[in-house]
């Protein structure tokens, strides 16, 4: 018996739901995801000579690697910077995400009471302290916290103390976000010391590990590690770790 004939529109004449607008999804929109304009007003609110920093950091630390590690800390609470300096990635990520609030700290009173400004005038709370983390007394806990370049100025035999004070700070599920160098390939450390030197001079010790090591030792310290190498334009060998607290 011949199957009944069915009526049924070709593919392309079949209703379909209404799309909802993009406007109605804004908070998904990412207008900026590059971060160039957050980038921009820090620039403004320096000094002319710490501008031309800022654009030498920002130029290593570029906005499209800023906006990963973006992504990696909570959008809320209290986030601890290490070696605030100027304070320019608290300013980044506090334009980024307005409902963080962040702390920084650095051993440079002069680069500390800066950053306070800086954050004053891009309109954000956050807090700076003038301070050596190997020594400070910084009251926790703190939702997150990130050490950008910082890890392999401060000598090895410390290293693991900074780590575990930090690790002490977190509540589970804590995230410690770290950017440093790796020691692979071998020209690409080469490069990356000579900027050092011309920035710290010869005399302060540079601790670099392998990606390898930093997170074997997180590990050991009960974090949970994941890491990415994160290729460039210019010879850095940039590692990022995500090291959450268990």
């Amino acid at each position: 018996m011949p199957k009944p004939f069915r009526s049924t529109p070709p593919p392309d004449s079949r209703p379909r739901p209404a799309r909802a607008s993009i406007a109605a999804h804004a908070p998904y929109a990412a207008p900026e995801v590059f971060g160039h304009d957050a980038v921009a007003k820090i620039a403004r609110a320096l000094p002319l000579a710490e501008r031309l920093y800022a654009n030498i950091r920002f130029s290593i630390l570029r906005p499209k690697l800023l906006s990963v590690m973006d992504l990696l800390l909570p959008d809320s609470g209290r986030i601890l910077d290490v070696g605030c300096g100027f304070g320019l990635f608290a300013a980044y990520f506090g334009q980024t995400q307005p409902k963080r609030h962040i702390v920084g700290i650095d051993p440079d009173a002069r680069r500390v009471a800066l950053a306070g400004r800086v954050s004053a005038r891009l309109g954000l709370s956050h807090e700076f302290v003038a301070g050596d983390v190997r020594t400070a007394e910084l009251e926790g806990p703190f939702d997150a916290a990130y050490v950008l370049d910082v890890m392999h100025h401060i000598p090895a035999a410390d290293q693991a103390g900074v780590l575990e004070g930090l690790r002490d700070r977190l509540p589970r599920g804590g995230v410690l976000l770290i950017k440093d160098i790796t020691t692979e390939p071998h020209h690409q450390l080469v490069f990356t010391e000579l900027l050092d030197r011309a920035m710290v001079g010869w005399h302060e010790p540079l601790a670099y590990r392998h990606h390898q090591a930093w997170g074997e030792m997180l590990e050991d310290m009960g974090f949970h590690v994941r890491i990415v190498r994160v290729p460039d334009v210019l010879p850095y060998p940039h590692v990022v770790i995500a090291a959450t607290r268990d």
